[in-house]
């Protein structure tokens, strides 16, 4: 949710420096790396036949109704009941729920894209199929079927952090940095005081922590448990800081 520094790839570097025929052809293969992370599959493939996989997702708020503490419009209709959270990928937010209300979930861990299935119904003007995916094989086959492995979360109605708020990124002010563990997303002020970001490689949130006992197990230097502030490292359960 926040812009990276490029400086370290010289192909992005704006001052004169002589890049080596080796050199560029790492910093290539880096770029063609965080590209397919980032943007996996083809744009009109759906992920789904490759099963539970790493890759940027996008939730429907028109295929899909969430309950009234995660609503968003005013007015409430009492006759429709919540659905279930869903996800989908990249290329069925484009071809399936194209002018939808779509928010973008970024990056998560083992999911298989939820469009045409039982959690996810695109509402589609005219649609023969009576909701299927677009993009899928025997679509018409998916309809009943559910990923029964993937997980979710408030982030699949727009909503993050602990404090439990909805994103928006025209509005939205300071840093925010995603779990390494849950995937969720936090701002850097409900966090407390983040070092820098050459000072740190992933963030694991207090919640994941006292979830997974392994992690109060690790002794290392190079671990920092607690809220830092002031270069000072704050127990959580005696911190008054953050959300």
């Amino acid at each position: 949710m926040t812009a990276e520094s490029n400086s370290a790839n010289p192909l992005n570097d704006g001052e004169d420096t002589i890049v080596t025929a080796c050199g560029y052809l790492t910093a290539q293969a880096d770029l063609e790396r965080e590209a397919a992370e980032v943007l996996s599959g083809k744009f009109d493939e759906c992920t789904y036949d490759k099963g539970y996989v790493h890759q940027p997702l996008y939730a429907c708020l028109t295929c899909t109704r969430p309950p009234a503490q995660y609503s968003q419009s005013p007015v409430t209709d009492d006759a429709k009941e919540p659905t279930a959270p869903a996800g989908m990928c990249y290329a069925c937010s484009i071809e399936c729920h194209a002018g939808h209300n779509v928010v973008e979930l970024f990056t998560k861990r083992h999911f298989r894209c939820d469009c045409g299935t039982k959690r996810l119904r695109p509402q589609l003007p005219g649609d023969k199929d009576r909701g299927c995916c677009q993009l899928k094989r025997l679509r018409s086959a998916l309809a009943e079927m559910e990923n029964t492995h993937n997980v979710y979360n408030h982030n699949f109605w727009g909503f993050y952090c602990r404090c439990d708020q909805f994103y928006d990124p025209d509005s939205e002010s300071g840093m925010m940095i995603q779990c390494l563990v849950c995937n969720d997303w936090f701002h850097d002020k409900c966090i407390g005081k983040v070092p820098d970001e050459e000072r740190y490689d992933d963030y694991i949130c207090r919640e994941c922590v006292d979830k997974h006992s392994v992690l109060h197990s690790i002794n290392s230097s190079q671990a920092i448990y607690g809220i830092v502030t002031d270069g000072q490292v704050i127990r959580l359960e005696t911190s008054e800081d953050g959300c």
